[in-house]
């Protein structure tokens, strides 16, 4: 019995490892003036993608990039980045970095919320998340909300499972559509394909999702009523990272990184000037 518990504890042990990544504390690695982190990643259009020479880039990267620069220079600390996991799935990255020890960092199109404060730690915001309504172009304008059952008439909401996105359907649903059918996707890109395919889809969308759509010229339809620019995105940490105070004095450094030439330059490298233009409305709401 003894042996067998211990073979199950071992078994546990191993599978509990594989689903977490590891990297150096901060107080190692400024102790030795050098140190080894992961960055997880959940792809997204413009925040964490792969650009056409199969790269990894996007406005998340590139801040983490200048991050280890900053490192670097301020506080004489070499670090060294790894991009860990294939970025396919939200959950799957943000479990991941929960139960992981040190310096890992969880990058992409993640809204800080006082319920994830309680599974994850939370880097001062970088941007702030505009969420759409989108279906086909061919589906009449949503005037009110409470047109929704005549205007959405027979349409069927897709949306990821886990994500503030699914909330913001189930809140539509609860408060004025009862009859929406809903069907769960595993991630953000699969619900916009969805709607792609479906003339009777409809979902919420972050920004970034809505200007791919966009730039690949498909008939996709926004319904600036249901605009949502409440939420923020942050970059995420284990419960036990000691990185949090140095990665936001990097954010607050010089009168605040989002106020920068570089950080500008770097949106408008990956949102375009209509992305910018919409980014900069959210951030007055």
């Amino acid at each position: 019995m003894r042996i067998l518990m211990c073979i199950l504890w071992s078994a546990i042990s191993i599978s509990l490892s594989a689903q977490s990544y590891s990297g150096d504390t901060w107080k190692d690695a400024s102790k030795k003036g050098k140190g080894n982190v992961s960055f997880a990643y959940v792809e997204t259009p413009s925040f964490a993608y792969i650009d056409d020479s199969g790269k990894l880039t996007g406005i998340c990267v590139d801040i983490m990039n200048d991050f280890v620069v900053w490192l670097k220079e301020s506080k004489k600390v070499e670090i060294s980045p790894k991009f860990v996991g294939d970025g396919s799935n939200f959950r799957g990255m943000f479990d991941k970095v929960k139960n992981s020890k040190g310096g890992v960092f969880g990058l992409g199109n993640i809204t800080i919320t006082e319920e994830r404060r309680k599974e994850v730690k939370f880097s001062q915001p970088f941007i702030t998340n505009f969420a759409i309504l989108i279906t086909q172009s061919k589906v009449p304008t949503l005037a009110k909300f409470e047109d929704m059952p005549k205007t959405f008439v027979d349409l069927t909401a897709y949306t990821a499972k886990g994500t503030l996105n699914e909330k913001r359907i189930l809140d539509l649903k609860n408060n004025y559509y009862s009859d929406l059918k809903i069907v769960y996707t595993t991630t953000s890109q699969e619900t916009l394909e969805k709607i792609f395919e479906d003339p009777k889809g409809v979902g919420y969308l972050d920004l970034a999702f809505y200007l791919e759509a966009v730039q690949m010229k498909k008939g996709i339809k926004r319904h600036p009523i249901a605009d949502k620019a409440a939420e923020q995105f942050g970059f995420i940490m284990p419960l036990n990272s000691d990185w949090t105070p140095v990665l936001d004095e990097f954010l607050k450094a010089n009168g605040g990184y989002t106020t920068t030439a570089k950080y500008k330059s770097i949106l408008l490298k990956h949102l375009g000037e209509a992305g910018m233009k919409l980014m900069q409305s959210a951030s007055k709401q």
